[in-house]
């Protein structure tokens, strides 16, 4: 077999709420397989299925290159029946469906994922034992009194570039211990499967060193918690989004706010009490260049009057084509899409 590969194949698991990710491996002639072939898995070990119904299938939906085996193939896959049908763990399926139609620039997304270091000693986050009487020196902090676990994101930088998972940036995050990447702004299923396949890689960094990553929207009760602030536009934003615009967004997504705020994961109301740069969870709001509202304006934004928004209310532990999902619906309400 001169085209022998080995396939990584990634998916997501039906625990709740966050799926975990699995992933497991093959070895495949692509020279007569032209495409990476369905595979069947044991859904009733990752709750996906019961012991008298748990064959499931993974299905590629997106191939990256492998950044952890030379030559070798991350297949990201969805999960399905061998029916076809889409398992009802299968969020992307839905969110695929809501954005049938629409070219890939006609939405573009970038999510800015927080995470935090813990230590398994300790399960506190790494850097704790330092002491810090306050946590404004870690954000984007230079040396080793100001920053922790630049060794960790360094190598996982390296592996994303590998499998063509092209970061917008990444830096040190307000908590010790704490760090954030961007996704490059894209259509809404490459940014989402991106975000999916970036936290593979960083668990996979993480096995060796060894550390914890936490997607805990409040690790510590007394520094800032984590989140995922969701970037979007629109091909009509990035032409025009003066103030006429800006209102008539708002209007839909404070009508859909607490609908919306039940996809932005588990904790919410730990992390967004309106202190430590949030706004309170049950309350919409929004402003230009506040940090501390639902929905940010940027300054630049407001002074071009055309851009995109920033919504800030995810936290770390969303599914992200959840979070598009109401989010997309909510823009399709307005004469922006």
């Amino acid at each position: 077999m001169k085209n022998r590969k080995r396939v990584e194949y990634i998916w997501l698991d039906g625990y709740l709420p966050l799926p975990r990710i699995r992933a497991k491996t093959r070895y495949i002639d692509l020279d007569t397989n032209r495409l990476i072939p369905d595979w069947n898995f044991d859904g009733g070990s990752t709750n996906q299925g019961e012991l008298n119904d748990s064959d499931r299938c993974l299905r590629c939906v997106r191939a990256y290159k492998d950044p952890f085996n030379e030559d070798g193939v991350l297949a990201f896959c969805e999960v399905t029946y061998h029916s076809g049908a889409a398992h009802e763990s299968n969020t992307r399926t839905y969110l695929s469906e809501l954005v049938s139609g629409l070219e890939e620039s006609d939405i573009w997304v970038g999510f800015e994922q927080e995470f935090t270091f813990i230590n398994p000693a300790t399960e506190k986050p790494l850097g704790y034992l330092l002491q810090p009487k306050k946590q404004g020196q870690y954000y984007c902090g230079v040396g080793c009194l100001n920053q922790i676990g630049r060794y960790i994101v360094d190598e996982f930088e390296m592996r994303c570039e590998k499998a063509g998972v092209f970061l917008a940036g990444l830096n040190a995050e307000v908590m010790p211990g704490q760090w954030e990447f961007q996704t490059s702004p894209q259509g809404p299923l490459k940014s989402s499967d991106d975000l999916w396949v970036a936290r593979y890689i960083l668990e996979m960094v993480s096995e060796s060193k060894p550390v914890i990553i936490s997607y805990d929207p409040k690790p510590h009760p007394e520094f800032n918690g984590a989140g995922c602030h969701t970037n979007m536009s629109t091909t009509k934003m990035r032409d025009c989004f003066g103030m006429d615009e800006q209102e008539e967004l708002m209007v839909h997504l404070e009508v859909d706010h607490k609908e919306h705020i039940k996809v932005c994961g588990a904790g919410i109301e730990r992390r967004m009490t309106g202190e430590f740069e949030t706004s309170d969870y049950k309350v919409f709001s929004c402003g230009v260049g506040d940090r501390g509202t639902s929905i940010r304006i940027p300054q630049t934004v407001a002074m071009e009057g055309a851009g995109y928004f920033e919504d800030r209310r995810p936290c770390a532990n969303i599914d992200p084509y959840k979070v598009l999902y109401s989010l997309i619906s909510s823009v399709k309400k307005s004469k922006l899409l």
